[in-house]
């Protein structure tokens, strides 16, 4: 299993547009993918109100192959939310353990 971690960061003033977006349509959408098997998503808690995160775990490399195409190693950005995002990075680690649902 596969954990990806995608961590945004959206233009100043566009911090609310982005988090209904990220809300209501991304994550419905990554929710309703095959080969996902878990997926949290975070708005800023203290530090910059522009940073935002998701994180997924995937049963493998083919699943999230089949949701991002052959840009596995970027961060796949919806065209509704391509013009709020300032930057995106993304991570993938082999799962070590999990503790929780």
């Amino acid at each position: 299993m596969l954990l990806r971690q995608v961590r945004l960061s959206v233009h100043d003033s566009k911090a609310e547009e982005f988090e209904a977006i990220f809300r209501d349509q991304i994550l419905p959408l990554v929710k309703s993918q095959d080969g996902l098997i878990w997926v949290a998503a975070g708005k800023p808690w203290r530090g910059d109100p522009n940073t935002f995160c998701m994180t997924m775990l995937w049963r493998d490399l083919d699943s999230i192959k089949a949701f991002t195409g052959d840009t596995w190693h970027e961060a796949r950005i919806e065209p509704e939310e391509r013009d709020l995002i300032a930057s995106a990075s993304i991570e993938h680690f082999e799962l070590l353990g999990a503790v929780g649902p």
